[in-house]
């Protein structure tokens, strides 16, 4: 599989809240993820359960449009704008833009992610 064909698999997991399709486009052993709070996570496992938990929640929608993409024979990055929406009941509706970036690294002729960060788009008031 091509990085741009993971690339494809590894967002149509997320999008359709599927662990195990997502879980088979991530460095099994270690990454690196910087959540949009600025918390570091380094373990897969933890990984995988922050997302278990996010994929149970079924009122948000994401979309992400690809900004940049750098692609060597064994590295790859691509930064995303992501368009975070949710309508949970009972709470106000949360709209998020922020930009993703995530790396790659060709590992035994398969692509896997193995960092990943979110930075959240804040507004700049206006000069006045």
């Amino acid at each position: 599989m091509t990085f741009r064909e993971t690339l494809d698999r590894h967002l149509r997991a997320i999008r359709d809240r599927d662990l195990p399709g997502l879980l088979e486009t991530v460095a099994p052993d270690e990454l690196t993820l910087i959540t949009s709070d600025g918390r570091l996570v380094r373990s897969t496992g933890e990984f995988a359960e922050m997302h278990r938990g996010w994929f149970a929640e079924k009122t948000w929608t994401l979309d992400a449009e690809v900004v940049s993409v750098f692609e060597s024979p064994e590295l790859a990055s691509v930064i995303l704008r992501l368009d975070y929406r949710d309508d949970p009941a009972g709470r106000p509706p949360i709209r998020e833009a922020s930009y993703l970036s995530l790396v790659f690294a060709l590992r035994e002729g398969r692509w896997l992610m193995v960092q990943d960060q979110n930075t959240p788009i804040r507004s700049r008031p206006e000069a006045g």
